[in-house]
C-alpha cells in the first residue's frame, strides 16, 4: 500500500512492541518510532528497530492459522520460511483498530529493490516450495488452514461492483467510477465468459481431486513475497491453503513465466481465479467512495492490466 493507514495510530504500534516483545528490543535502548514504508498490495507495513510489522488487509479473508503454519514451517527446520514472531501472550496474530497484525524479524533486504532471479535462485525457490507441498504439520499443533474448494469467495463483491458500475452509480463515488462504468460496459462479453469458464474449470477440477492428498501452498511467491538475496526466503503466508501443488506453480508461471509442469486444468483454474479477483477487487474500490489518490492511481493501472480497454 501506498499510503498509510490513518485508522492505525502509530503509537499503537509502539504498545504493542511493548508489550509482546520488548525482549527483542536491545537493553537500555529506546524504542524506536515506526517507520511506514509504501510496500506491497495486502498489508500496510512498519519498520520498529529489529521488527517489521505488517498491519493486514487480507481482502480473501483472514486465516490466523495460516499465520500459525508458517512459524510451525520455520520451527520444524525450514529456515528459508520468514515467519511471523509469537508475542509475550503466545499469539501470532494481534488485532489493532480492527486489523490483523503480525510482527517479523526485520530482514534488511526486505527493503531494497527487487531485482529478478537468476535461473539458480528460481530453482532453489521451487525446491523449497516442493519442501512446503510435503508438510505435515505435528499432530499436538493443529492449526485451521483453509482447504481449497475451488469456490471462488469474491463472486458476490464482483458481482455487486459490476451491477453498481453498470447502474450509473459509479460515476459519483470518485474519480475513476465513470472510467470504471465505461469499461465494464465495453468489456461486459469477454467478464462473462470469462466467469463462465471459470466455473465449467472449477468443477473439473473438484472432480479430479477428490480424494487427492492436498499440499500446504503459499499462494503468491512472488517478487513481493519471496527475497532474493543471498539466500531466498518466502515471505508473506497469509494466503496459505490445502490445495493442489499447481497453486503455487501458476504463480511462478504468471510472474516470472517458467515453473514445473503441472496439470493444465489446475493450471488454468489459478489463472482464472487470480484474474478475476484482481478485477473484483479494483472494481469494488472504484464503486466505493475514493478520492484517486496514489493508491487508486496504482490500483487502476492493475486494473488495466487484468482487464484491458480492448
Amino acid at each position: 500500500m501506498l499510503l498509510e493507514n490513518k485508522l492505525v495510530d502509530r503509537r499503537s504500534l509502539v504498545r504493542l512492541v511493548e508489550e509482546n516483545f520488548q525482549e527483542y528490543i536491545p537493553s537500555g535502548r529506546e524504542l524506536p518510532e515506526p517507520e511506514f514504508f509504501p510496500l506491497g498490495e495486502d498489508s500496510w507495513s512498519y519498520r520498529c528497530g529489529p521488527l517489521w510489522i505488517s498491519v493486514r488487509r487480507d481482502l480473501d479473508g483472514h486465516f490466523p492459522g495460516a499465520y500459525e503454519v508458517a512459524l510451525l514451517l520455520r520451527e520444524s527446520g525450514k529456515e528459508y520460511v520468514l515467519a511471523p514472531l509469537a508475542g509475550r501472550d503466545g499469539r501470532v496474530v494481534h488485532r489493532l483498530a480492527d486489523f490483523p497484525v503480525v510482527v517479523f524479524p526485520y530482514v534488511e533486504c526486505a527493503t531494497a529493490p527487487s531485482a529478478p532471479p537468476s535461473p539458480a535462485q528460481l530453482d532453489l525457490l521451487i525446491h523449497q516450495l516442493r519442501d512446503v507441498h510435503g508438510f505435515e504439520p505435528p499432530a499436538a499443533r493443529h492449526v485451521d488452514v483453509p482447504t481449497e474448494d475451488f469456490r471462488l469467495p469474491f463472486e458476490t463483491d464482483l458481482d455487486k461492483a459490476l451491477e453498481a458500475a453498470l447502474n450509473g452509480g459509479a460515476a459519483e463515488c470518485g474519480p475513476y467510477g465513470g472510467r470504471l462504468a465505461g469499461l465494464v460496459a465495453r468489456r461486459w462479453d469477454h467478464l462473462t465468459a470469462l466467469r463462465e469458464e471459470a466455473a465449467r474449470v472449477a468443477a473439473r477440477c473438484t472432480a479430479q481431486w477428490r480424494g487427492e492428498r492436498p499440499a500446504l501452498t503459499h499462494g503468491d511467491p512472488s517478487p513481493a513475497n519471496v527475497l532474493f538475496g543471498r539466500d531466498v526466503n518466502i515471505i508473506d503466508w497469509g494466503g496459505a491453503m490445502w490445495a493442489p501443488p499447481e497453486r503455487d506453480w501458476a504463480a511462478l508461471t504468471r510472474v516470472f513465466g517458467a515453473a514445473p509442469e503441472g496439470r493444465p486444468v489446475f493450471l488454468r483454474f489459478y489463472e482464472l481465479r487470480w484474474t478475476l479477483a484482481e478485477i473484483a477487487e479494483y472494481a469494488s474500490r472504484f464503486t466505493g467512495p475514493h478520492t484517486g489518490d496514489a493508491d487508486d492511481d496504482a490500483m487502476w493501472g492493475r486494473l488495466a492490466r487484468y482487464l484491458p480497454a480492448a
